[in-house]
């Protein structure tokens, strides 16, 4: 019933859905466009803030995500993200989140000796420049700023290695007080 509920809503009005393939954990579903499959409503708290709880209990704080492309197979599918540095102070901070996609890399490796001839040094030099290619990589930057004792503003960037330009986000969070 909650896919349900959730796919009426994204029908009818703007919903935040989660992504993994989007740094922050968050994307906005498209209305008249059927929710994807796997889709469900993104949560309340922020995807740095997940990273940083979770990377407690995963090896070197590393932490596997999934998401299915449709278009695009080998941006989709399995990624490994990271908390790779943060800072408070006070009520501000700031984090640093990656992501490396590591079934791209290995897709891109057997492609490139399957279609080798013979086993040579030039085959391997080519293999190795492959650790190297930006679109296995993704980084994003995260601050969240108190302004008042209700109302924070939230500043974000990611930069995707495939993609030319960077995607910013600037969100404002209010906690309603209610009058009784």
């Amino acid at each position: 019933m909650a896919n349900l509920r959730t796919a009426m809503d994204a029908a009818f009005w703007d919903l935040n859905i989660s992504s993994p393939q989007a740094l922050d954990g968050v994307s906005r579903a498209v209305p008249e466009d059927p929710l994807p499959l796997d889709g469900a409503r993104a949560s309340r708290v922020l995807r740095i803030q997940q990273l940083s709880l979770l990377g407690n209990g995963f090896p070197l704080g590393i932490i596997p995500s999934y998401s299915p492309s449709l278009n695009h197979k080998e941006l989709g599918s399995f990624a490994l993200q990271s908390l790779l540095g943060k800072a408070t102070i006070g009520n501000w901070w700031i984090g640093l989140i990656g992501q490396f996609r590591p079934k791209k890399l290995l897709s891109s490796i057997k492609a490139e000796v399957s279609a080798a001839e013979e086993w040579d040094l030039s085959l391997v030099k080519d293999t190795a420049k492959h650790f190297l290619d930006k679109s296995l990589f993704a980084i994003g930057l995260c601050s969240q700023i108190p302004l008042t004792s209700s109302s924070s503003l939230l500043l974000s960037t990611e930069k995707h290695g495939e993609r030319k330009r960077r995607r910013s986000k600037a969100m404002l969070f209010h906690k309603a007080k209610f009058l009784t």
